[in-house]
């Protein structure tokens, strides 16, 4: 059940449904201090979790910089990128049929709960400047 959010809640929440680049705590951090600026880190950490519990938003990760976090709670899939570490929305849906799915899953012991497809590459920004 999702609980009621205070005015830090609604804040972080905020910053995170309203961008499409997954950011982590501390860019959420940063950015929720333009609109609560005595918000502590801890706090943010603390809501950011929060959320992801109650069903608010979705941590992707763990990453070497830190989990990401997701508005878009549907299920979808994403892209990263393996020079800047862009993490991207697939804009279509990448179909697996379920028993392929159920295969990888019985394979490695898991009873499965939902899946995410990852693409590694390079994004267009890095293919610009690699060009």
């Amino acid at each position: 059940m999702k609980e009621k959010l205070n005015n830090n809640g609604k804040a972080v929440l905020e910053v995170v449904r309203t961008t499409d680049c997954h950011p982590t705590a501390q860019e959420i951090y940063e950015a929720v201090r333009d609109v609560r600026p005595r918000i502590g880190l801890a706090t943010v950490y603390r809501i950011l979790r929060q959320l992801v519990e109650q069903g608010y938003i979705k941590e992707i990760g763990p990453r070497e910089d830190g989990s990401r976090y997701d508005g878009n709670i549907s299920r979808h899939d994403h892209a990263v990128c393996t020079l800047c570490g862009a993490l991207l929305d697939v804009p279509v849906e990448v179909a697996i049929p379920a028993e392929v799915l159920q295969a990888a899953a019985r394979a490695t012991g898991m009873v499965l709960n939902s899946h995410e497809v990852r693409l590694y590459g390079l994004c267009s920004s890095c293919q610009e400047r690699n060009s």
